[in-house]
């Protein structure tokens, strides 16, 4: 079945799930449980909450993922009701002829989008405006496909905020973004490593986010399946950041016995440059070749895991 990450799988209309891998272990998608239906409608949940709920009420999704080496939400291909797909979000939100205000920036900033050539079949949304369960203070999340076009998007938004085109995030909007994320970096840290990412920007009174998704033949061959060997500290020099954007981010280090440092956390995506210094810290995991990388975000929120740089070039 095909599915990528950031795609939603929805199971009896109860249980929405996203991707966070495209690998499938025994016919299973391999994901975890984000947002649930109940009397109230459709809702968030954090971590803890997944993982209670799926411990005590769906003990069939919980699954050990042999590859990653780390318990997930495994649904069996059978058992999915319907696929979310952020490229046809943004269909949908291209026809619509009466959106909310919501709606409307988010149109606003596709629109903006293609009209510098950036191709419709290459932009997702995903979240709560995929799943229609937006409020007054959601976020527009969207996908570019492709990191070359990635890259390009970037430098647009870098050279839109300079000249005043788009607008950036005002204070209140970042500890907002700050306060979600809930990281282990201070404010002052986390506002320094994300805005020189030029990923972030506002449209009407949203804020957007902007991440990557790689194409297929884009995407780095890993060595797994991996086996966690206990948490560390390491402090390296980043010598690749080819894939700083990738899902999960991967950077290349210098260091003696860890070659690279992963993280599947949004916090920590293009968070390094090449020949930056970083502090980062989370779990060792070592590949069937013998390697060893450093995986920070073990979980969403990534409590006592982090990657800071403490040398910029």
């Amino acid at each position: 079945m095909f599915i990528r990450p950031k795609d939603y799988i929805g199971v009896d209309d109860k249980l929405f799930f996203a991707v966070v891998s495209e690998h499938q272990e025994e016919d299973r998608a391999l994901t975890w449980l984000r947002y649930i239906k109940d009397g109230h409608g459709i809702h968030k949940i954090d971590t803890e909450q997944a993982r209670k709920l799926i411990s005590d009420s769906y003990p069939e999704f919980l699954f050990h993922s042999h590859y990653a080496d780390s318990d997930l939400h495994g649904i069996p291909l059978e058992s999915i009701s319907h696929i979310y797909r952020p490229d046809q979000t943004v269909v949908r939100l291209l026809n619509m002829t009466d959106p909310d205000d919501k709606q409307r920036d988010a149109i606003n900033i596709l629109k903006l989008l293609l009209d510098v050539g950036v191709q419709e079949e290459y932009i997702g949304v995903t979240g709560s405006l995929m799943l229609d369960t937006h409020n007054e203070k959601s976020d527009i999340d969207i996908i570019i496909y492709g990191r070359e076009l990635f890259h390009k998007v970037r430098r647009y938004i870098k050279d839109c905020l300079k000249s005043g085109k788009l607008e950036p995030l005002d204070d209140s909007l970042w500890e907002d973004a700050y306060k979600r994320r809930a990281c282990e970096l201070s404010f002052e840290e986390y506002c320094s490593h994300e805005q020189r990412k030029f990923n972030k920007c506002v449209s009407g009174t949203s804020k957007v986010d902007i991440s990557m998704i790689p194409e297929v033949y884009e995407r780095f061959q890993e060595n797994g399946p991996f086996n966690k060997e206990g948490q560390d500290k390491i402090v390296a020099v980043v010598t690749d950041d080819t894939y700083a954007f990738d899902f999960p981010a991967r950077y290349f280090t210098d260091h003696k016995t860890i070659s690279e440092v992963i993280s599947y956390t949004a916090t920590y995506v293009g968070q390094v440059k090449k020949e930056e210094k970083i502090e980062a810290a989370g779990y060792i995991e070592q590949g069937r070749d013998g390697k060893k990388r450093l995986l920070v975000g073990s979980s969403r929120e990534a409590l006592g895991e982090y990657i800071r740089v403490v040398s910029k070039i």
